[in-house]
C-alpha cells in the first residue's frame, strides 16, 4: 500500500524516456505552478448532523511539463496539497494528497493512433476535491467516489486506447481500462481495495465526414480485498453513433443491455446501458452535456452496482481576459448493499491577469444521501439522511514557463 506511486512513476518513465519517431520540431516545456485560496463552508466534512463551519487556507503546488513531436504529444502533471483550518486542526493537512496525471497521444501511423492515460489521487479531503476538481463545479466520477468513501481515498485510473482507419469508411478502436481503488481511511468498513478492468472493441462505419454508425462489446470485471464480497462480471453489447449536424455541435451516444453476474452464486441481473455526450459551440460560449448508466465501483462499501450520472457546465467568455462558469452534476449509485446520491451545482468566475497570473472565485453546493443497513456510513454521515455543504472559494494560480528547449 506503500507503493501508490508507483504506476504512475512507470508510466512516465516510457512516455518521456523513449524518444519518437520523427523528430521534426520537437518541443519540451516545463510549467511550475501554485495555487492558493481561502475557503469558507458552513459544512466542512460534509455531515447530516453536528455540521461544522469554518474557514480554510488551502495550497497547492507543483508543475506541468509536455512534449510535442510530430509524432507525439505527452504531458505530465503534478501537485500536492496542504490545508489548514481556523479551528478544526483535525483537519489540517499537508503533503499527504498528491495528484499525478499523464497523457500520451501517438501517432504510430496516418491511419493508427495510440492514446495511453493514467490519473492517480490520493488522500485528499472532501474540500480540496471540490478546489482542485479540473471539472468543478460539476463533479467527475473520481470526484463523485472520492466523496462518498470517505476523506482518505485514494484512487488510480488507466487507460489505452488504439484506434485505426480502414480506408475510408471504416474505423476500428480497441480499449482497456483499469480502476483501482483504495478505501484506506479510518472507518466502519475497514481498509480495502477495489478493481475495476474493462475492455472495449467497437466498429464503426462513416457515412459521411459527420455521421458514423456501428456496434461494439464491453466486458467488466470487479475484484475486491475485503472478505467475503464476492467477485462480479458484467457484459454489454452496444450500440454506438457520433454525428455533427452542424458545424459547432456534436452529438456522440452509446446504448445497449448490460448482463451481470455475482462469482459463485447465481444471481444474475440485465439492466439497460447508455453513455451520452453532446458539446455546443457558441461565439463566446461552451456547452457539455454528458451523462448515463453503466457498472461501476460504489466506492464507500467495495462492490460495484450501477451508475447513473448526468453533469454539464457552460462556459462564457465575457472577455478576452474574464470566463464565467456555471455547471451542475447528478450521480446516482445502485448497489445490493448501499444505495447514495450526490448532487452538485456552482458558479464562478476567473479573470486571467496576464499569461502566468489568474484569480477567482467560486461557489459550490454539494448534496450527498446514502442508505445502507448500517446506520452510520464510511463518509460520517448518517444513513437515509441528506449532508448539505455550501462552499465559498476565492484564490489566484499562478504558473510561469520556466523551461523551452526545441530541436530538430
Amino acid at each position: 500500500m506503500k507503493n501508490y506511486l508507483g504506476a504512475p512513476i512507470l508510466v512516465a518513465v516510457i512516455i518521456f524516456a523513449f524518444p519518437a519517431a520523427g523528430h521534426t520540431d520537437d518541443l519540451f516545456r516545463l510549467y511550475p505552478e501554485f495555487e492558493a485560496s481561502a475557503l469558507g463552508s458552513d459544512n466542512v466534512p460534509l455531515r447530516t448532523t453536528h455540521e461544522e463551519g469554518d474557514f480554510a487556507g488551502t495550497m497547492a503546488a507543483g508543475f506541468y511539463l509536455d512534449y510535442t513531436s510530430a509524432a507525439r504529444y505527452a504531458s505530465l502533471h503534478y501537485d500536492t496539497f496542504a490545508q489548514f483550518f481556523a479551528r478544526q486542526s483535525q483537519y489540517d493537512r499537508a503533503g499527504e494528497g498528491q495528484y499525478v496525471h499523464l497523457t500520451d497521444d501517438e501517432n504510430l501511423s496516418s491511419t493508427t493512433k495510440l492514446r495511453l492515460n493514467e490519473l492517480f489521487f490520493r488522500d485528499s479531503p472532501a474540500g480540496m476535491a471540490v478546489i482542485t476538481s479540473d471539472q468543478a463545479p460539476q463533479f467527475n466520477t473520481v470526484a463523485a467516489e472520492l466523496l462518498l468513501a470517505n476523506d482518505q481515498a485514494s484512487v488510480n485510473l488507466f487507460g489505452a486506447e488504439l484506434s485505426h482507419y480502414w480506408g475510408r469508411n471504416w474505423s476500428s478502436e480497441l480499449s482497456v481500462h483499469q480502476t483501482t481503488f483504495w478505501n484506506n481511511g479510518d472507518n466502519s468498513s475497514g481498509n480495502n481495495t477495489s478493481y475495476d478492468q474493462n475492455i472495449t472493441a467497437v466498429t464503426q462505419y462513416h457515412f459521411t465526414d459527420n455521421f458514423a454508425l456501428g456496434g461494439g462489446y464491453r466486458f467488466y470485471e470487479f475484484m475486491f480485498s475485503r472478505p467475503g464480497l464476492p467477485d462480479e462480471q458484467a457484459q454489454w453489447p452496444f450500440v454506438r453513433a457520433s454525428w455533427e449536424p452542424v458545424k459547432n455541435l456534436y452529438l456522440e451516444g452509446m446504448v445497449g443491455v448490460v448482463i451481470s453476474h455475482t462469482q459463485g452464486t447465481n444471481e444474475q441481473a440485465v439492466n439497460p446501458g447508455g453513455l451520452g455526450l453532446l458539446e455546443y459551440n457558441f461565439e463566446r460560449a461552451r456547452l457539455k452535456i454528458y451523462g448515463g448508466q453503466e457498472p461501476e465501483l460504489t466506492s464507500g462499501f467495495g462492490g460495484a452496482g450501477n451508475i447513473q450520472e448526468l453533469r454539464g457546465a457552460l462556459l462564457y467568455d465575457f472577455t478576452r481576459r474574464l470566463t464565467g462558469s456555471v455547471g451542475a452534476g447528478f450521480f446516482q449509485v445502485h448497489a445490493s448493499n448501499y444505495d447514495a446520491q450526490l448532487i452538485s451545482w456552482g458558479v464562478g468566475l476567473t479573470d486571467r491577469v496576464n499569461n502566468w497570473i489568474s484569480v477567482y472565485t467560486r461557489f459550490v453546493q454539494l448534496r450527498r444521501n446514502e442508505t445502507t443497513s448500517n446506520q452510520f456510513l464510511p463518509s460520517g454521515t448518517q444513513s437515509g439522511r441528506e449532508a448539505v455543504g455550501d462552499y465559498f472559494v476565492v484564490g489566484f494560480n499562478v504558473s510561469v514557463e520556466a523551461l523551452r528547449w526545441s530541436w530538430q
